[in-house]
């Protein structure tokens, strides 16, 4: 299989978000969802794909929804809310790659070729690890609530303060400092360069894609796609 170099998703996840809110239109957006398509095509996440793009049609109807409401609060609350949801869904899609496909050790090995300092490295992995993680976490918690017969409502905040906000809170602390500790025993911290089973060296394929890529940008930019 066909396989991006991370520092390649990094780039994308790094553009994204620049040309996005610089262009201020639909066009850059949906270029950016495109290109986000694409990555998630070499990897095979087509179920994925699927997803994000129902994600996205239906932000997309709540957008205009929400510009059509004459309710001043609804607009004023969800609105920025669903526009910002809407523009960062092409990152959130290479993220998804950068957490289900690639592993922290190939990351980590990338991350040296650009000779990145220690302490971005180990943040980096750290935080997208730590969600796939946090998330197993909730789901222990719910079934723990279950298994106990708590139910958890809205009209009753210090039942889920105690028995839902407190738990996670700790659950959060605890796994950040595993997670720490696990990257440094990998070596994270030492002056040395680490050796890597992975090769992770950029190719041929990850120029080309990038370059596509740049062109496409600078055209939408400077050559200006209104």
């Amino acid at each position: 299989m066909i396989k991006l170099n991370p520092l390649t998703l990094v780039i994308l996840n790094i553009l994204f978000p620049v040309v996005i809110f610089l262009g201020k239109g639909i066009i850059y957006e949906t270029i950016c969802l495109l290109i986000a398509i694409v990555v998630l095509s070499i990897y095979k996440r087509y179920l994925q794909i699927l997803k994000f793009i129902i994600w996205y049609i239906s932000f997309s109807i709540l957008a205009y929804l929400i510009s059509i409401s004459n309710i001043i609060w609804i607009a004023d609350l969800f609105g920025t809310l669903v526009y910002i949801i809407l523009r960062m869904t092409p990152v959130m899609m290479i993220a998804y790659i950068l957490v289900k496909d690639i592993k922290s050790n190939e990351l980590l090995s990338a991350f040296e070729q650009i000779h990145l300092p220690k302490k971005i490295m180990l943040s980096i992995t750290v935080a997208l690890r730590f969600f796939p993680t946090y998330k197993l976490e909730i789901r222990m918690i719910r079934e723990s609530l279950k298994m106990r017969n708590i139910n958890l409502k809205i009209t009753e905040p210090l039942k889920f303060l105690e028995y839902w906000l407190v738990p996670v809170l700790m659950r959060m602390n605890l796994i950040a400092e595993e997670m720490t500790a696990t990257a440094m025993t990998k070596g994270v911290e030492s002056p040395m360069r680490r050796t890597s089973f992975y090769n992770v060296k950029m190719r041929i394929i990850d120029y080309i894609f990038l370059i596509i890529v740049f062109i496409i940008f600078v055209f939408l930019l400077i050559g200006g796609i209104k």
